[in-house]
């Protein structure tokens, strides 16, 4: 694709449009002018035919014949005329006058005729003189005809005139509003440049793009710096947020790897007793359950955050609850937690059912690892409108109020919330609500420390097709708050 200037392209069209107009108003003035030029040769046309009619006067001879006084007329001596009696007889002529040019004559109005190679503008015009009018029986009528033309150079010199001051005129204001046009360009666009010089300054330590003043004052510009700013904040997040899970995953990693490097170390310190040994081995084995454990919630938020629930994914809600709270029911009644179900019909949502069971259990999983014996644990399904909505409602310990703003951040931990202890790597809330977004959904938290915490899951509904219902599997991560 060819590239081309903007400031170029504007200034050309803006030239080539006033160029337009110039020529436009131009040929506007020359035709007015034309206009003018003849009707005021046409109306001097018609006073020297008048005044040749008005010389006409009785040649007082027998047969009563017409003359022409020449005192009475003031001509143009290049005119060409010719004044007509009674019969076709000449009464008076033009010196440059041939018989053949009262051919050119075709009417009465004034008309532009070609004798010779100059062009005539001509007319005819018809009176009648009164010989003898002095008589008592009002004297006797001569019909008179006047032939007259005049050259049109003046009319042509005055064109030509009109045209060269146009032209001096048209080209200097062409010069001058170029001129103009081209500073004004300059500066108005200057803005613009300062957009693309402020974001050609972006760089890995200043990726954040700043909006210059004068391009924030700029309407047109506004949007595109505010919606450049807004990507290059939400990248440089995106990026620290990168950063940030790299860093605590290789902390996590390292630790596991340290502490069984630890046990390892330990076990080797000195001869040790086949019990001692087994016991030894056996931690290692946990830290290195927890760290392929930690290596697959980082695979699997990796992939949901990098691919959007399937188009063509559906589950009903509530028979995951149903099949996800038969597989916890031993680990609740091992804890002495009351588990009560509340599930509507057909909360179908554009979920896997993986991904659907990953999410409740998570949920169940972090509330029963936190919830205290005796307490109950409620948990529901609903259709709200458009929306299907899942609910886990726990009265376990509660999170602190700092805490709750990041308790969807990767490997987040709060003092009691989120302890080591639990056994969990932090990544169970991030990955349900990786599995929220990725269908369109949302998930919020609230807790009253002491009383129990509230996670609501909003998810679009599906309409209920036919077809086979997708087979379940075991929930492939189970994490903790």
């Amino acid at each position: 694709m060819r590239r081309y200037s903007l400031r170029r392209r504007l200034l050309a069209v803006v030239l080539a449009l006033e160029f337009a107009l110039a020529l436009g108003i131009s040929f506007a003035t020359l035709f007015f002018t034309l206009h003018e030029q003849v009707r005021s040769f046409d109306l001097r046309l018609q006073g020297r035919a008048d005044s040749l009619l008005g010389a006409v006067q009785d040649s007082e001879d027998a047969a009563d014949n017409l003359k022409l006084d020449p005192r009475a007329i003031d001509l143009g001596h290049h005119d060409l005329w010719m004044v007509q009696g009674g019969g076709g007889r000449v009464i008076a002529k033009s010196s440059s006058w041939n018989v053949a040019d009262v051919a050119e004559f075709q009417g009465k109005r004034p008309h532009t005729f070609r004798i010779h190679g100059v062009y005539y503008r001509g007319m005819v015009t018809h009176g009648i003189r009164v010989v003898d009018a002095e008589d008592q029986n009002g004297g006797i009528k001569r019909p008179v005809t006047i032939f007259y033309a005049a050259s049109l150079h003046h009319v042509h010199e005055a064109l030509v005139d009109a045209s060269q001051f146009l032209l001096l005129a048209n080209g200097v204001l062409l010069l001058v509003t170029g001129s103009l046009l081209i500073f004004f360009l300059r500066r108005g666009l200057a803005p613009l440049d300062h957009l693309n010089r402020a974001a050609s300054e972006l760089h890995p330590e200043q990726p954040v793009f700043r909006t210059p003043p004068d391009v924030a004052d700029v309407e047109e510009l506004r949007t595109l710096a505010a919606t450049l700013e807004s990507a290059t904040k939400r990248l440089d997040e995106s990026y620290q947020q990168q950063q940030m899970f790299l860093h605590n995953a290789a902390h996590e990693l390292k630790t596991a790897v340290t502490i069984v490097k630890s046990s390892l170390q330990l076990l080797a310190s000195r001869p040790r007793t086949p019990a001692e040994y087994k016991e030894g081995l056996d931690a290692c084995l946990a830290d290195s359950d927890r760290m392929g454990e930690l290596v697959q919630s980082m695979l699997l938020l990796a992939r949901l955050e990098q691919n959007a629930a399937p188009a063509e994914a559906a589950c009903d809600l509530s028979e995951e609850v149903e099949e996800v709270a038969a597989q916890l029911a031993t680990t609740a009644e091992a804890r002495g937690i009351d588990v009560k179900l509340e599930t509507a019909h057909e909360a179908r949502a554009p979920l896997d059912c993986d991904a659907a069971c990953t999410l409740i259990s998570n949920l169940m999983m972090n509330a029963l690892q936190h919830s205290p014996a005796g307490t109950q644990l409620q948990v529901s399904t609903r259709v709200d409108g458009s929306e299907v909505e899942l609910v886990v409602h726990d009265q376990g310990e509660g999170i602190r109020p700092e805490d709750q703003p990041h308790v969807f951040e990767r490997f987040y931990r709060g003092d009691s919330s989120r302890a080591r202890t639990t056994g969990g790597t932090g990544l169970g809330l991030a990955i349900c609500k990786a599995i929220a977004e990725s269908c369109g959904g949302r998930i919020s938290l609230t807790s009253t420390p002491g009383e129990g915490t509230r996670v609501e899951v909003k998810l679009p509904q599906l309409q209920k097709r036919d077809g086979k219902a997708q087979a379940r599997k075991t929930p492939a991560a189970v994490e903790q708050f």
